[in-house]
């Protein structure tokens, strides 16, 4: 059996057309429709269905589908192995992140890790929690950074890095000349949060429950969709707010906000790698998570202990 018809197969089927797929492939549309009716002849079973306005797979082409899935990650596993023969790191590294770390964190890892493998294709991509690790799941993505996600057997899950979360406020706040202040004390300032099901908010409303604090009970002054969003708030004089530390290290190094921590609470969530269960890592993903673990000190301490997991969202 021809791989090259089976990569056809799975083509048309993402792409949901010939003519996509011809044009992802790189060859004409006949080609294409030559290689899947070679296919289809060869099995005795027509494959794709292509009465609607997308193609889809019958009943024997999604077992076809499943196989060829399979046929080629061990493609790519032998080549990549064949690869990590020689000493230079080269090939491609994709991977999924939610929205705290593809935003505030992995940039700046796959940056430097990119200055020392000059040779490494690196795509990332930033999705919810449920999407990066179906899209692992999938094959679609080597490896992804995540927040709290359902267990499945086919997935492995690994403590990543913590995001500490503060109080920021403008200078001339009144509580900029505090260090410290207490849950019960935050609770009885004007706030601006982000949206509900954001990350953040998430940490902060579970350590108010804890506290025995009642979210309607707080003065929200503004609801805001973006981390960045409320730190521009912030920023603007309009309130305070709670937030990843890694957000707004510049503009506390730089005296533009002023951090206050908690008393009484674990502002914290925790991130955690994503891998296939039954894939072999490539020697630039596992190079990767190497350079990782080695320089997120700098950014960021290692998750441990307790906190609370980062939500579905991220955010």
């Amino acid at each position: 059996m021809d791989l090259r018809h089976l990569l056809t197969l799975r083509t048309v089927v993402d792409k949901g057309s010939f003519s996509h797929a011809a044009e992802d492939l790189g060859v004409s549309q006949p080609a294409v429709s030559f290689q899947i009716r070679s296919l289809e002849e060869r099995l005795g079973q027509r494959l794709l269905d292509r009465s609607g306005r997308r193609v889809t797979l019958t009943d024997a082409g999604r077992v076809v589908d499943g196989y060829a899935r399979r046929i080629l990650a061990l493609e790519d596993d032998l080549e990549r192995e064949i690869n990590e023969l020689t000493d230079h790191m080269t090939g491609p590294l994709v991977m999924g992140s939610s929205t705290g770390p593809g935003e505030l964190l992995l940039p700046r890892l796959l940056g430097g890790f990119k200055a020392e493998n000059p040779d490494v294709d690196i795509s990332l991509v930033v999705q919810d929690t449920q999407t990066v690790c179906d899209r692992v799941l999938d094959d679609d993505l080597e490896l992804g950074v995540v927040g709290a996600a359902r267990p499945h057997r086919g997935l492995i899950f690994e403590p990543f890095v913590r995001d500490e979360l503060v109080v920021i406020c403008p200078p001339g706040h009144p509580l900029a000349t505090s260090t410290r202040i207490a849950l019960s004390d935050l609770a009885a300032q004007p706030m601006i949060l982000q949206q509900r099901g954001s990350g953040v908010r998430a940490v902060l409303e579970s350590a108010f429950r804890a506290a025995g604090v009642r979210m309607r009970d707080i003065d929200v002054t503004l609801e805001l969709g973006l981390q960045q969003s409320v730190r521009a708030a912030v920023l603007d004089g309009l309130g305070i707010t709670v937030i990843s530390r890694l957000a707004v290290e510049r503009d506390l190094a730089e005296g533009r906000l002023i951090a206050v921590e908690v008393d009484g609470a674990v502002l914290a969530r925790d991130f955690s790698l994503v891998r296939h269960a039954g894939r072999t890592p490539s020697r630039v993903s596992e190079g990767f998570v190497a350079y990782a673990r080695e320089h997120l000190g700098d950014l960021a301490p290692p998750a441990s202990g307790p906190a609370v997991p980062a939500e579905p969202g991220d955010s």
